[in-house]
């Protein structure tokens, strides 16, 4: 999409099996979550530092409208951290483009 070679709808067709797999693994990822707190227990681990970067630079996507409540409740709670602050710079949530810096 940077170059200007697909459309988005282009991008969009690419993307749906994806996507498809990509609800799923939502759905699972937050079956295991509890329903407030962390990820996966009430204290911070190492699986909300892996999981966070992927769904804070999903939710920069058009795909991120999947990102359930849940999830998103659990971002913002991750989004106050220190440790998540410092290392935001670049990503994709914040306008990062691959290959530039």
């Amino acid at each position: 999409m940077d170059e200007g070679k697909l459309s988005e709808s282009d991008i969009v067709a690419r993307v749906a099996d994806g996507v498809v797999e990509l609800r799923q693994f939502l759905a699972l990822i937050e079956s295991l979550m509890l329903p407030k707190g962390y990820a996966f227990g009430e204290e911070l681990t190492w699986a909300d530092f892996f999981l966070y970067p992927l769904l804070a630079d999903l939710r920069a996507t058009r795909e991120g409208e999947l990102i359930s409540e849940r999830l998103k409740e659990w971002l913002f709670v991750m989004d106050k951290l220190e440790e998540v602050k410092g290392t935001v710079k670049g990503t994709l949530e914040v306008g990062g483009r691959p290959g530039s810096e």
